[in-house]
This record gives C-alpha cells, sequence and structure tokens, in this order.
C-alpha cells in the first residue's frame, strides 16, 4: 500500500509538471469580447503626453482605462520592449536585450515546439487554431520578434511610412481578426532625428492620434467596435535624441483600453508593459503560460 502511495504520488507530480506551461488561470474575461485590437507607436513617451492635442487618445481616456505610468523594462530600448509586450515577459526570461535584437542574446528560459518563447499569437493559436492574427509595422526589427507560424497576416512597410501602415492595418481589419498588432515606427524616428519635446516630435504625437482616430472610425464602420478592446501603449520615450538611460521620461509610457467591457478611470495598480500580453491572452479567454511573468489588468474591467 504504501508503495501504492508513492507511485501514485509520481504519477500526479509528473502529470502535473506536463501540463504546468499553461497553468496561470485568473479568471473569466467580461463577456462578449471577440476581437483585441493593440495600436502600438515606438518612442511615444508618457511625458511628452499633452491630451489636448491628442482628441482621440483623450476620447480613449475619458471613456476607457488609462495610466501614464506604465513602466518599460530595462533598458527602455525596442526589441526587447516590444518583445515584452508580446511575451508577457521580462528580457530574463525571453533573452532579447539590446535595441535592435534579431534573435535573443541569451537563451530563452522556455522554449515552445516551434524553438521560441511562447508569445501572444502562439498562444492564442494554442487556445483556438482557428483565431485569426493580423500584424503589420514599419521597423523591420518588430519582424524578429513573433512566432510567424501563428499569424496569419503579416505586412511589413518598409521606409517607415506609417500612413500605409495605417491603410493596410484597414485591410486586415476589413477580415475582423480576433487579435491584431498595428505598430507605428514614428514618433521614435522623429525623436532620434530631431530630438524628444521638439515642435516636430509633438506633432508626430498629433499625427499618430490621428491614426488611432481613423482606426477607431473604421472599427464602427465595419460593425468590430461592440465587441472589441482596444488598446494602445508605447515601449519607450526618450531626452535629447535618444533613450535607455535610468531616467522616467525614458521608461515610463501611456497605456489605454478602450470598448467592450472597459471601466472608465485611471488605473492605479502597477503596469509593467509585459502586463499587456497578459491582459490580451485573457481578453480573448486563452490561459497563459506558466513562463510569463505579466499580470492582466484586470482592475480596467
Amino acid at each position: 500500500m504504501k508503495h501504492t502511495f508513492i507511485f501514485l504520488g509520481a504519477l500526479f507530480f509528473f502529470v502535473g509538471a506536463l501540463t504546468a506551461s499553461f497553468a496561470q488561470d485568473f479568471g473569466d474575461p467580461p463577456n462578449g469580447i471577440k476581437h483585441v485590437v493593440w495600436i502600438g507607436s515606438d518612442g511615444f513617451g508618457a511625458h511628452y503626453v499633452n491630451w489636448d492635442e491628442l482628441p482621440n487618445l483623450k476620447m480613449m481616456k475619458e471613456n476607457g482605462a488609462w495610466t501614464l505610468h506604465m513602466r518599460s523594462v530595462f533598458p527602455s530600448s525596442s526589441a526587447l520592449n516590444w518583445e515584452s509586450m508580446l511575451t508577457g515577459a521580462p528580457s530574463e526570461s525571453h533573452g532579447y536585450r539590446t535595441w535592435g535584437s534579431k534573435e535573443p542574446d541569451v537563451p530563452p528560459i522556455y522554449l515552445t515546439e516551434n524553438g521560441r518563447f511562447p508569445d501572444s499569437f502562439y498562444v492564442l493559436k494554442k487556445k483556438n487554431p482557428d483565431f485569426k492574427t493580423s500584424i503589420v509595422f514599419s521597423w523591420e526589427g518588430i519582424g524578429y520578434l513573433y512566432d510567424k507560424s501563428a499569424v496569419d497576416s503579416e505586412v511589413f512597410i518598409p521606409d517607415n511610412r506609417d500612413e500605409l501602415v495605417l491603410e493596410t492595418a484597414k485591410k486586415q481589419l476589413a477580415e475582423k481578426p480576433d487579435f491584431a498588432f498595428i505598430y507605428f515606427h514614428d514618433p521614435d524616428c522623429t525623436g532620434h532625428r530631431i530630438g524628444w519635446g521638439t515642435p516636430e516630435y509633438l506633432a508626430t504625437l498629433t499625427r499618430i492620434d490621428g491614426y488611432v482616430g481613423e482606426i477607431l472610425k473604421y472599427l464602427k464602420e465595419i460593425g468590430m467596435a461592440d465587441d472589441t478592446v482596444v488598446v494602445f501603449s508605447s515601449d519607450h520615450g526618450g531626452t535629447d535624441k535618444g533613450h535607455g538611460d535610468l531616467l522616467l521620461s525614458h521608461m515610463e509610457v501611456p497605456f489605454l483600453l478602450y470598448g467592450k467591457g472597459v471601466k472608465p478611470g485611471e488605473i492605479t495598480d502597477v503596469v509593467v508593459n509585459y502586463d499587456l500580453a497578459a491582459t490580451v491572452v485573457w481578453l480573448l479567454g486563452a490561459k497563459q503560460p506558466q513562463a510569463w511573468r505579466g499580470r492582466p489588468v484586470r482592475s480596467a474591467f
């Protein structure tokens, strides 16, 4: 009998180990959410936000959940921070450590059967292979940060032409994807070329706000607005012509949630950028991998 208990204990441990990779369950999301559209804008620092100059983001703020204190992982450079938002984990876990990492700089702490650290696209496809996923981006570096086998529609727009990102995003949204990631390279380009906080930089914030407005308008036109959550975020801020230093103006970015089931008001919980992926997969009913460290921002719903 004693040996039987030992055997059963070992069996339960083994089964637990097999299922641990998708063990985190944060409860049920709000009812009726069918789509998540994530709009990312590179270098959009929270310290430069003037809501009166950003009418569409201001509307999202007034009718949704928001914070200007979502923090990047360190250092506040692009590739590793977009990877953290996509994968729900810090760089120590996914392995990307530099501005332009094209592959992990250190081996990821966990790998899927596809040989990558699990990202949002992978997790959602694992839950439901019929989920439609899409991505359009205007910085080449984004193309190295996600599991291509889990993306149904991917488009890279060369030469940092964000206006073409908008037009392509509309075409992708017309297919009503379950999860869409829309990435704009500015204001990062202008920050590096002219400087964060300059009139030219602030003008790019207004232009991105206009793109956000166009996307929100289009979601209404195609009948997606009523069952969609729209997310807006950035990877870092900056000063002068750079970023990556130990400064909050480099590390704090806006984070907004708007749409189905969102409770209006300022988010007072601590939010780190890897909480974005956790929020996305939770909203779409998927359990996140145990290897992730993000938590869904449940207080916003």
